[in-house]
C-alpha cells in the first residue's frame, strides 16, 4: 500500500560553477541545490549552491511562518554552499536554520560559512543574521528530523564528503554528490569494497541523485578530481535496484545538448542490461513526487551526531617510496595524527607491537613478504581482527576480475592523490573510533579520568613496558637521555586516551604520575580563593610536551585542572621513574627548568592581563570578553538565550568630589555587591571600565529581564542605605537579549547601550 510521498525539487544541478546562459537553459546553470519536504512539513535542504536563493524566495512565499529548515551540506567546496549569503530567509528573525554538516579538513562548516560572509567579499557578516541558526557536524550513522530518518556515509571525494539517504512515509530518497568511483572499473562488476559499500548504501533507494559530471570518455583525464562518470551512476544504481536516477552536478562545461545525450547513454545502458529503471537529467524546476511502500527500519549504525576527533591517532604506514612516506607523512601530520613507517615487514611487525596503530597502510609488494599476509599477522599479533587496513597497489582494477574480498578494507591504486587519502584516511578513523566507542559501551567502560590507570582495555591502559621509547625520545624534554634510560622511564609506564572536555586531573586532586602527550591538546585552568567558582586560563599544550610535574615536583596536590580539548593521547610515567630521572640527567633537570621558568613567564603575563579588579574583586574588561567567549558557545550547544546587562554609575565625579575618593570607592563596591548577590553563581559579572559594569546572565530570556532589573535595584537600595552612602546613587542599565549568543560580545554591548534599552535603578 503506497504511502505519503516525499516531494523533491531541483533549484540549482550545476556542479564547481555557475553557468548561466542560453546554452544551459533547459537543465540550469545554477549551483547544487536541492528541496525534499515530507508529508509532516519537515523541510530539508540539499546544499546550498546558487539555486538556494530561488528557493529562499519561494520558502517565504509557500511554506507557512516560522520557518523551519534543515540543511544539509554535503562538503563546503564553494559550489555546495555560495549560495548561502543570498538565501533569503537566514534575514528573517522568525528563522530557524539548522546546518548539518561533515566537519571539513581545516575548518568548520560554520568557518567556512563565516569566512565567506566577511566584508571584504560581502555587507552582511554570518553573526548579522536575524535568523536563529544552529550547527552540527555529522560523522557516518543515522540521525532523525521528526517522521524522518537520515542515513550518512562518506564518499570517496577530495574532502570529506557525506551522501544523504533520507526516508519517511515509506518512501527513499538518496543523494550522492561529489563521489569518484573507488576503482577505475567498467561494466556491472564492482569490485573495491568501497564501491560495494556505495551499492549497499543506495539498495533498493526510490530515488537517488548521483553525481554524474563526466562522459565515460572524460573520465580517465579527470581521475582523482572526486567526480563519477554517467556510465558509473547508471551500473551502480542497476546495481543496487533503485527505481529512479537522476544524474546530478552537471559539468560546467556542458551545454544543454551534452546533458541531453549523456541522459541518453544511461538510457541506452540501462535498455542494454534488461534492467528497469528510469533516468532522467536533473533540471532546474524539476518536480518529483517520491512514493514508497516500504517503512525504512532503523539501522544498525552509530548516530551520526556524535562527533569524533582523529587528532593524536596512530597511523602505519610500510612499504611505501620515499617520496610517498613524506607525501603521507605531510597529510597526517595536517590532521594531527601520529605517523609511523615501516620499510619492510618485519620492522612493522616489531613496531606494530611496541606501538599499535589504529589504521595500516600497507604496500601490497613488500620487500620480502606479500601486504596481505601482513595485514593478517598485524591484526593478529594484535587481536584486534577489525583493525582498519587500507592497500597501497599499483593496479587500477584487480587483476584476477574477482571482487576483492582480501583482509584489506581499502585499496589505494597509485599515483596517490593526497587530499582523496586524507578523506578516505579520515573516514576509516572515525568509524574505527565508533566501533571502539560501542566496544567501550558493552564492557561497560564509564566514568571520568582519574590519575589511576584504568583496568586493562585495549587501548585504554594498556601495559606498554618499553614500547613507547622511540616516541618519548622524540619529545624535546627528553631528547637529551640515552636508549636505556629512555627504556627505564617509560618501563612502567601506561597509555590513556581521554575525550574532548575529559579531565586528566582535577585541581586538588593528589597524584602519582607525570603525563607525556603523545598527540592532541589539552587546556590547563585554575580557580582562586577570590574567585573558586572561575576558572581562568592558564594556557594549551600538544604533542610533546608534559603536565603534572608540579605537583610531583612539590609533592603536593595539583595546582591546576587539565581538560582534553580534544581526543588526546598521554603516557602516563610512574612518580618514582620521572624523579629518578631527573636526579640522574642533568641534562633533563635542566630542560625541566627551563620549561618551567618559559611557563611561569607566560602565566605571569596572561595572569596580569586577567587580573581581577583590585577595587571590587570582579572580573575586568579583558577578562569579560575571554570569560564570554566561552560562556556563550556553551549556551550555543545547549541552543539557551543569554542576558547582557550594561550599567553605568551617576555623578561619581561629584561624589568624589564633595565627599571624597573614598566614598566614590565604596559607592562601586556597593554596585558591584549588589550585582554579585542578585545574580547566580554561574553569571559573569565584571568591572567593565571606571564607572561601568558588564553581567551576562546564561541560560535566561525575556522572561527573566524584570526579574533581574528589580532584584538589582532593591538591592542596590538597600545596600546604599545600610552603609550610609549618599542618597543620590543612581544608575542607568541597559539591556540585551539573545537567544543564539555571538561569539563577541562586541554586538550584545551595543544593542545595551541603545537609549531605547536603557532606564535609570
Amino acid at each position: 500500500m503506497a504511502q505519503d510521498p516525499l516531494k523533491v525539487r531541483f533549484w540549482g544541478t550545476r556542479g564547481s560553477i555557475p553557468t548561466p546562459g542560453p546554452q544551459t537553459a533547459k537543465y540550469g546553470g545554477n549551483t547544487s541545490c536541492v528541496e525534499v519536504r515530507a508529508q509532516d512539513g519537515t523541510i530539508i535542504v540539499l546544499d546550498c549552491g546558487t539555486g538556494a536563493r530561488l528557493l529562499g524566495l519561494d520558502l517565504l512565499k509557500s511554506a507557512s511562518r516560522p520557518l523551519r529548515i534543515n540543511l544539509f551540506i554535503g562538503h563546503t567546496h564553494w559550489d555546495h554552499i555560495q549560495g548561502f549569503p543570498f538565501f533569503s530567509p537566514v534575514f528573517m528573525p522568525d528563522t530557524e536554520l539548522n546546518v548539518f554538516a561533515p566537519a571539513g579538513l581545516q575548518r568548520t562548516v560554520e568557518e567556512a560559512l563565516t569566512g565567506q560572509m566577511q566584508y571584504s567579499y560581502f555587507p552582511v557578516t554570518l553573526r548579522d543574521l536575524r535568523s536563529r541558526i544552529h550547527f552540527t557536524e555529522l560523522e557516518e550513522g543515522f540521525l532523525r528530523l521528526g517522521d524522518t530518518m537520515i542515513e550518512t556515509q562518506y564518499l570517496n571525494h577530495t574532502a570529506p564528503t557525506i551522501s544523504f539517504r533520507i526516508s519517511s512515509g515509506g518512501a527513499t530518497v538518496a543523494y550522492v554528490t561529489d563521489h569518484e568511483p573507488f576503482w577505475n572499473s567498467s561494466g556491472s562488476q564492482f569490485k573495491h569494497p568501497g564501491d560495494q559499500r556505495h551499492i549497499a548504501f543506495l539498495n533498493g533507494a526510490d530515488l537517488v541523485i548521483h553525481d554524474a559530471q563526466y562522459s565515460l570518455e572524460e573520465y580517465p583525464s579527470k581521475i582523482g578530481w572526486g567526480h563519477s562518470t554517467v556510465d558509473y551512476a547508471t551500473e551502480v544504481a542497476m546495481a543496487a535496484g533503485v527505481k529512479q536516477l537522476v544524474l546530478f552536478h552537471h559539468d560546467p562545461l556542458h551545454d544543454d545538448d551534452e546533458i541531453a545525450r549523456m541522459e541518453g547513454v544511461a538510457r541506452h545502458l540501462v535498455k542494454e542490461r534488461g534492467a528497469v529503471l528510469d533516468v532522467v537529467a536533473a533540471a532546474e524546476g524539476l518536480t518529483l513526487e517520491v512514493q514508497g511502500t516500504r517503512q525504512a527500519q532503523l539501522p544498525d549504525e552509530a548516530s551520526a551526531l556524535r562527533r569524533r576527533s582523529i587528532v593524536g591517532e596512530r597511523v602505519l604506514v610500510v612499504g611505501a617510496s620515499d617520496a610517498e612516506v613524506a607525501m603521507i607523512g605531510q597529510v597526517l601530520a595536517e590532521d594531527g595524527l601520529v605517523f609511523l613507517a615501516a620499510p619492510d615487514q618485519q620492522t612493522a611487525l616489531i613496531q606494530a607491537g611496541e606501538v599499535p596503530p589504529s589504521l595500516m597502510i600497507v604496500d601490497k609488494q613488500l620487500p620480502q613478504g606479500d601486504g596481505v599476509g601482513l595485514i593478517r599477522q598485524i591484526r593478529s599479533k594484535l587481536d584486534r581482527p577489525n583493525l582498519p587496513a587500507m592497500m597501497l597497489t599499483n593496479e587500477s582494477e584487480a587483476p584476477s576480475g574477482r571482487i576483492l574480498v582480501g583482509p584489506a578494507d581499502d585499496y589505494l591504486a597509485r599515483p596517490i592523490v593526497s587530499p582523496m587519502l586524507r578523506a578516505r584516511v579520515r573516514a576509516w578513523l572515525t568509524r574505527a573510533l565508533t566501533a571502539f566507542d560501542e566496544q567501550r559501551a558493552d564492557a561497560g567502560v564509564r566514568g571520568e579520568a582519574s590519575d589511576e590507570p584504568p583496568a586493562s582495555f585495549e587501548p585504554v591502559g594498556k601495559t606498554l613496558g618499553g614500547a613507547y621509547a622511540s616516541l618519548l625520545a622524540s619529545a624535546p624534554l627528553f631528547q637529551s637521555l640515552s636508549q636505556d634510560q629512555v627504556a627505564r622511564l617509560v618501563s612502567k609506564a601506561v597509555e590513556r586516551v581521554y575525550l574532548p572536555g575529559q579531565a586528566v586531573f582535577r585541581q586538588g586532586e593528589s597524584g602519582a604520575h607525570v603525563y607525556v602527550i603523545l598527540g592532541g591538546q589539552v587546556r590547563i585552568v585554575e580557580s582562586t580563593p577570590e574567585a573558586p567558582l572561575v576558572d581562568r586560563f592558564v594556557g594549551e599544550l600538544g604533542q610533546g610536551e608534559i603536565v603534572g610535574e608540579m605537583g610531583l615536583l612539590l609533592d603536593h596536590s595539583r595546582t591546576a585542572t587539565v581538560m582534553a580539548v580534544e581526543r588526546t593521547r598521554c603516557l602516563m610515567i610512574p612518580q618514582d621513574d620521572f624523579t629518578q630521572a631527573l636526579e640522574q640527567s642533568p641534562p633533563l633537570a635542566m630542560g625541566l627548568l627551563r620549561l618551567l621558568a618559559a611557563r611561569l613567564q607566560n602565566v605571569n603575563r596572561l595572569l596580569s592581563r586577567t587580573a581581577p579588579d583590585p577595587l571590587t574583586v570582579l572580573a575586568g574588561r579583558r577578562t569579560f570578553h575571554d570569560q564570554y567567549r566561552r560562556l556563550a558557545a556553551g549556551a550555543r550547544r545547549r541552543r539557551s538565550s543569554v542576558i547582557l546587562l550594561s550599567l553605568d554609575v551617576h555623578h561619581l565625579k561629584e561624589i568624589n568630589d564633595h565627599f571624597g575618593y573614598s566614598m566614590g570607592d565604596e559607592v562601586l563596591r556597593a554596585v558591584a555587591d549588589a550585582l554579585v548577590e542578585s545574580t547566580r553563581t554561574t553569571d559573569l559579572v565584571s568591572r567593565y571600565g571606571s564607572d561601568e559594569f558588564a553581567v551576562l546572565l546564561v541560560d535566561a530570556g525575556h522572561e527573566q529581564v524584570e526579574v533581574v532589573v528589580d532584584r538589582v535595584t532593591h538591592k542596590l537600595a538597600d545596600l546604599v542605605q545600610r552603609r550610609a552612602l549618599p542618597r543620590k546613587v543612581e544608575c542607568s542599565i541597559g539591556i540585551a537579549v539573545s537567544p543564539v549568543p555571538p561569539e563577541s560580545a562586541e554586538e550584545l554591548l551595543r544593542e545595551a547601550d541603545l537609549g531605547m534599552n536603557r532606564r535609570k535603578i
